[in-house]
This record gives C-alpha cells, structure tokens and sequence, in this order.
C-alpha cells in the first residue's frame, strides 16, 4: 500500500510539475506577444506623432502669413500665387464677406457663407470649456482643411492642399529612412504605404482635425513553434532529470531499509545463539557461588563479577531479540506506584557509584494502577536511567517522577547534563544510531536502547516525549489509562 501510494504520489507530482512548466511556456508565449504588440504601438505612436507635429509646423506658418496681412505687408492674391500648399483664402468682417479666392466654386462659396453666418463651427472643434475660446484653430469639413484666425469681428482663414500636405508627409517619411511597415489612410483612399502588411496590424485614427486619417501598423509575431519546442525540450529533460533523482533517491531508500532489516535480522540470529549458552554461564555462576560462599577473598568476589556481567549479557541479548521481534506483551493491573520505587531501589545505588544523586518525585497517590504491561515499562523506564547515568554524569542529579494529568500517567526520567542538540532528538530513536559528539565519547553502547523503548511504548498504546530542559534532557513515558475491555479488542 505505502508502495502504490508512493508512485501515485509521484505521478501526480510529476503531472502537476508538468502543468506549471507548459503553463510557464504558454505564459512567456503571451509576454512576448504582449511585448512586441507593446512595441508596435510606440512605432505607431511615434509615427502618428510625427504627422500631427508636421500639421503642428503648418499653423505657425499660417499663423505668420496671417500676421502679415495684419501688417499689410501683402495680400491674399500674393500669397496665394507665392504658396502653393495654399488652395484658397477668405476674410470675414463683421458676418460680412470682404474676400474669398475662387468665387466659381460654388462649394466653395457655399461653405464661406455658412462661417459667415454661424462663425461659432470654427470655434467649438477647438474649444476644450467656455471660459477660455480660441482664436486660431484648425476647421475640417467635406475635403476642406481650414486654418483660421479671429481678431474681433475679423475672420481670416486659409485652406490648406490636403495634396500637398500628403506629399509632405511623404517627404518628412522618406527623410527619415524609417524601416516600419504601415499604412497612411484618408478615408478608404490610401495616401501612403511603406513595407508590408502582416497578419499582425494595429489602426489608430488620428485626432481633429486629421480624423479621417488612419494608421495602420503591421509587425511579425517571434517564431513561437520553435519556442514551444525548445521550452517542451526543456521542460521534458527537467522532468527525466526530477524523476531519475526521485528515482535514484527511492532506490537508495529501500537499500537502505533492507539492509537495515538484514542487519538486525543477522543480529537477532547470532543474539538468539548467545542465549542459551549465556544462560548456562549465569546458572553455572550462581550455582559455583552457593559452593563457594565461605572460600576466601576473592574468589566470592570474583563469581559477583561473572554472574553480573553474564546477566547484564543476557539482557543486552535480550534487547537484540526485542528489536528484531516484537516481545509478547503481558497487559494486567500494575501497580506504577510500586513499580517506580522498585525501579527507584534498583539504580538508586548504582547512580550513587557515578557521584549522581537520583531524586524520586511522585505526583500520584501511593497505588495508582493501570493496565499495562510491566516489563515493558519496567524496561523503557531503565533505558532513560541506564542513558542519565552514562551520558549524564556531568549533571550530578537524576530526576524519577510519576505524575497523573487528565486520564494519562506521565513518567519522566529527567537529567541536568548538556542536553542533546534539537536536529538530532528524532534521530535518536533510529537503530543503531548514536550521536557523534564528546557526551559518548568513551562511553560504549549499541544505539538500539531507545528504538526498543519506542516500540514498546507503542506496543502499550503510548508515546516518548523528549524534550531539551535547562540544563539537561527529560524523557517521559506517557501512557493513556485505558479501560480493561480496550485491550480485549
């Protein structure tokens, strides 16, 4: 089961990588469409900027043609023979006629007469509020382009060649050498046209009183078929590159996990061969210190030796077993009060040989009893004594607590030594693992006490807590106070 969800797991990670990487291409895909459209718009803008700074240069000139005739320094027939992007001219004075050129243009004359009698045509085109009118101004109407200028009740206007004007623009484009491709519409007639058109256009039209006019810009889109292919290439080889390291990792993980599994399953087998012959030691010890109990020193001395380090063997062969196969739990009524003195009793005298000073501290009435199993605490509970007192010596003093909170028994074995660094308090309970530092320098151990301890807490429906104290290190032993009929289930 662990197995299919692992490779579900890594097929939906690899799905979901693969979607954020095409959604990634598509993405750049739309900014580069949105920068090169960006791009053509500024041409655009330019190029429309150009033409309305020409129309711009054009009502300065009028203006000062209109000033000389204010000076009488010339006259309209002058200038219209002297200018030729000047197609004709009128002045008005007080809504009365005084000149117009090509009186036999009856269109002409028409439009003339109905500035003479509605002046205000010319001003609101310009006009931005009410407060501030213009006096001079551009006018379009028809295919007429006027400039006019007003001083009183004298109007004077000109209208200017929209030919010319054209061929002006055409100029001040080919002066430029721009490398643009657009189009330069008067309504649907095309005035002018430079490059070629694409797939790809934008239009503007241009403002008062060039309205009629449009610009057309056209610009390629980049090559996108070769980016998608290049950012799928791309995308693909990152994903082969993920799942060979997830791959790689997976293959380097159940390594791992076998031959830890061989590894205590070997240990477990030459363990299990200890056994009994370090049972005959132990009984054969005992049973030569009966004979032996009036012979001089040292052979009793002697026999306490063997029989205690054979017993202290058997139990680390023990610990062997225990880990390679869970032990057989025995749930009855336990007495945890008694069980913690008796404990207390049992390595309070050992403690007292490394100069350290076991504190018994009991937060419970005197026979607090739950269904466990006793050997099982009676285990856990000497694996936090036997690690205080070889790792713990610089701390002086070892606190046993039992204390009840809530519907949980809590015990703590807690020491005042150097602690252990916070990165490395999950990592203790792996087999076989010892931390590398001056706190087990010279002290011998195998690194599968606290493993047996967590199974067996789990095994009892409980958890070790361990906790980084100032200073030291506790490690508590919290166990739920079931009912009898839980462990029936």
């Amino acid at each position: 089961m662990k197995k299919l969800a692992a490779i579900l797991s890594c097929i939906i990670f690899v799905m979901a990588l693969s979607y954020l990487g095409w959604r990634s291409i598509e993405h750049e895909v739309l900014m580069r469409q949105h920068q090169q459209r960006s791009l053509a718009q500024s041409r655009l803008e330019n190029i429309k900027s150009s033409i309305e700074s020409l129309l711009n240069q054009r009502s300065v000139y009028l203006i000062s043609l209109i000033q000389l005739l204010e000076k009488g320094a010339g006259t309209f027939d002058n200038l219209l023979q002297s200018q030729s992007d000047i197609k004709n001219a009128f002045e008005i004075r007080h809504n009365n006629i005084v000149y117009i050129s090509n009186s036999n243009d009856l269109q002409w004359v028409k439009f003339v007469e109905s500035i003479k009698y509605d002046n205000a045509i010319l001003i609101n085109p310009n006009s931005s509020n009410e407060l501030s009118l213009p006096t001079s101004g551009w006018y379009q109407s028809y295919d007429h382009l006027i400039f006019w200028s007003k001083k009183g009740n004298i109007i004077k206007g000109f209208e200017l060649s929209t030919i010319k004007f054209a061929l002006d623009i055409i100029r001040l484009f080919e002066d430029q050498s721009i490398d643009d491709n657009f189009s330069l519409y008067e309504g649907s007639k095309q005035i002018y046209a430079h490059g070629h058109s694409t797939i790809n256009d934008i239009n503007v039209m241009l403002d008062y009183p060039l309205q009629n006019w449009q610009l057309t810009y056209y610009y390629s889109s980049p090559n996108f078929v070769t980016f998608y292919w290049l950012g799928g290439g791309i995308l693909f080889l990152f994903i082969v590159l993920v799942i060979g390291i997830v791959c790689y990792v997976y293959r380097e993980y159940t390594r791992a996990i076998r031959l830890a599994k061989q590894q205590v399953s070997f240990v477990g087998q030459v363990s299990h061969e200890f056994k009994t012959p370090l049972t005959n030691i132990t009984l054969y010890s005992e049973m030569l210190k009966e004979q032996l109990t009036d012979e001089p020193f040292p052979v009793p001395e002697y026999l306490d030796v063997i029989t205690s380090e054979s017993q202290r063997l058997t139990r680390l062969v023990q610990n062997v077993l225990n880990l390679s196969k869970p032990a057989k739990q025995n749930f009855k009524a336990v007495n945890l009060t008694l069980l913690i003195e008796r404990v207390y009793q049992t390595f309070n005298p050992v403690l007292k040989t490394k100069s350290l000073q076991l504190n018994l501290i009991l937060n419970s009435n005197k026979n607090h009893t739950i269904f466990t199993d006793e050997d099982s605490v009676m285990q856990i509970i000497s694996n936090f004594l036997s690690n205080a007192e070889k790792y713990a010596v610089d701390g002086k003093k070892v606190d046993l607590s039992l204390t009840t909170q809530n519907n949980q028994t809590i015990i703590t074995v807690r020491d005042y030594g150097r602690g252990i660094p916070k990165h490395l308090l999950k990592k203790i309970f792996n087999p076989f693992y010892r931390i590398n530092s001056s706190i087990t320098e010279g002290v011998s151990g195998t690194g599968i006490g606290l493993t047996i301890a967590n199974q067996l807490a789990q095994q009892l429906q409980g958890t070790i807590k361990v906790t980084n104290e100032n200073p030291g290190t506790a490690f508590s032993l919290i166990l739920t106070e079931h009912v009898h009929e839980d462990f029936n289930r």
